[in-house]
């Protein structure tokens, strides 16, 4: 008798480990990113549940529930997502529609979810907008890649790890020197979009040559189903930023989604600890 109620503990502790799993699935954690969604095209935060420790960020500065995009973001008209069951968090990169000032315009925009329980309770947003980034902003460009495939999940024999992906990552922001030593593992043709505009007309995503240091680099969200993984950086040091890296099915790296806003020199998710690379 005694032996079956020391095992009742065990039960109860994977039981509870299992009920978590669950909400971490990759369709629960799609249906969190639609209820966020739907949260900032009826300006209602009660469309997502929310843990009460929900911290929220803008561009690297901290917002109040309700404030910010949920305020002023609309449709959705682009949408390309990852999933991280995992460490049960999404990242997210859109364009959607937005009112600013009274006007309706466009914004490419990037969110990352973090999940507890059901509940979220991390909401970090960067949003690019055209009077901010006059030089890197082309919502219009990005829309008119909406046939790349971003969904397709990598064969199962094919699939990476995300040292990998993440590695090769860091090395690309490592690359912002006079001559690199190392390069990400590029495929023949890579393409980048930042802000939603095409910046690599001939196919060449190295950044050789261009020097700039990227601090407070975090490793947030990886999705190893469809080989792409998402980092958030003081890009320049100073500029919130995400990038989004897509690998193919030979390990390359074929398609690079950036997205920024604002200026903040400190560290964009603040008092947040370093998500470690692995």
């Amino acid at each position: 008798m005694l032996k079956k109620l020391a095992v009742l503990p065990l039960l109860f502790a994977a039981v509870s480990i299992s009920a978590r799993a669950q909400n971490c699935t990759r369709d629960a954690l799609k249906g969190m990113i639609a209820d966020y969604f739907k949260a900032v095209q009826t300006h209602d935060m009660s469309a997502l549940p929310t843990a009460p420790n929900l911290r929220i960020t803008e561009n690297g500065q901290v917002m109040q529930p309700g404030e910010g995009f949920f305020k002023s973001g609309g449709a959705v008209l682009l949408e390309r997502d990852l999933i991280d069951t995992e460490r049960c968090g999404t990242a997210t990169v859109a364009v959607t529609d937005e009112t600013v000032d009274g006007t309706q315009t466009l914004a490419v925009m990037a969110v990352r979810l973090k999940v507890d329980q059901g509940k979220v309770s991390e909401i970090e947003t960067i949003v690019t907008r055209e009077a901010e980034e006059k030089r890197f902003y082309n919502p219009k460009e990005l829309l008119s890649t909406k046939d790349q495939d971003w969904t397709t999940p990598l064969p199962a024999d094919k699939r990476l790890t995300r040292e990998y992906m993440n590695d090769g990552a860091n090395k690309y922001f490592d690359a912002f020197v006079k001559d690199p030593s190392v390069l990400p593992p590029f495929a023949a043709r890579c393409d980048r979009w930042e802000g939603g505009m095409h910046t690599t007309p001939t196919g060449n995503c190295s950044p050789k040559g261009l020097v700039l240091t990227h601090t407070h680099r975090r490793f947030e969200v990886t999705d190893l189903e469809l080989g792409e993984t998402a980092v958030f950086v003081n890009f320049a040091t100073a500029l919130p930023d995400v990038h989004v890296f897509k690998y193919n099915a030979d390990g390359k790296l074929y398609l690079i989604n950036a997205v920024f806003g604002g200026r903040n020199s400190n560290e964009i998710w603040p008092e947040g600890k370093d998500t470690a690379m692995k």
